[in-house]
């Protein structure tokens, strides 16, 4: 299937691994011109050289997606390549994890904000003016099942008191920018097979195998599939959001998450 986008600029925050490398290869292989964003040159270098060897076009770009001028810098750079950013995907992470007695700190919810929501005010407000100008935009933010449905099992109090806003924000801009072509959606990962998520239930639960996972996933997580998702399956519904066939389909939270969201809406 032609998804209509090759050839777009695509900026990809958190690109050199897990989802984020899972979504950079596939649009490249959709055709696009990549551009991979992370803090660690060493792994950008790695996601870039990936794409480079199946045959597709990608440079790496080094910044904290929590700086303003490091977005602005990095974009700069990116439209000097390739041309203004036309496809952005974006995500962000900070891990305090606990109970509300448990956290001692109350600067914790204030840099949880910054980093989960201001971080997507900066990078919005380098790329949509040059979306705007095009009369076409994708921008799809990597998010978390917590912002609709708060999880206790880890406990994320910080997370869930914060990501909300995130998911908020891109809701009204979608509705202030959907008459410029310009779709703004949210994908809502589940439990999936990332190193960090690979490292929790063998270090944290204690499950080794496969069997015990599958019990736990079930019976614990409450994730009706019984497995992790993979990141391919986040990184093709972001794909798909970016499609001219997706051109409809904007202000939307997305869960992809086996079945784990127990509301029919």
């Amino acid at each position: 299937m032609d998804y209509g986008i090759a050839g777009k600029v695509a900026l990809v925050v958190g690109g050199s691994k897990g989802m984020g490398r899972a979504a950079a290869e596939m649009l490249a292989a959709e055709g696009c011109r990549v551009a991979v964003v992370a803090r660690s040159r060493k792994h950008i270098d790695r996601a870039v050289a990936a794409i480079a060897e199946r045959g597709g076009e990608a440079i790496g770009v080094s910044a904290d997606a929590t700086s303003k001028d490091d977005i602005d810098r990095a974009v700069a750079d990116i439209t000097e390549t390739f041309g203004p950013p036309e496809i952005v995907i974006t995500q962000a992470d900070f891990h305090v994890r606990g109970f509300f007695e448990e956290i001692d700190d109350d600067e914790a919810f204030v840099e949880s904000f910054r980093t989960y929501t201001m971080s997507q005010v900066h990078i919005l407000r380098a790329v949509l003016p040059g979306m705007k100008r095009a009369g076409w935009g994708r921008f799809v933010h990597i998010g978390s099942a917590t912002a609709k449905e708060p999880q206790n099992n880890p406990p994320h109090t910080v997370a869930n008191g914060t990501r909300p806003s995130t998911v908020g924000l891109l809701k009204s801009l979608a509705d202030e920018y959907a008459q410029f072509g310009i779709t703004i959606n949210t994908v809502a990962p589940g439990w999936i097979a990332t190193r960090t998520t690979e490292w929790y239930l063998e270090h944290h639960e204690g499950l080794t195998d496969s069997e015990q996972r599958r019990a736990w996933m079930i019976d614990e997580a409450g994730v009706p599939a019984g497995r992790l998702g993979s990141p391919a399956e986040i990184a093709s519904t972001i794909v798909y959001l970016c499609s001219n066939l997706a051109g409809y389909l904007t202000g939307h939270y997305i869960a992809v998450d086996g079945g784990h969201h127990r509301s029919a809406f």
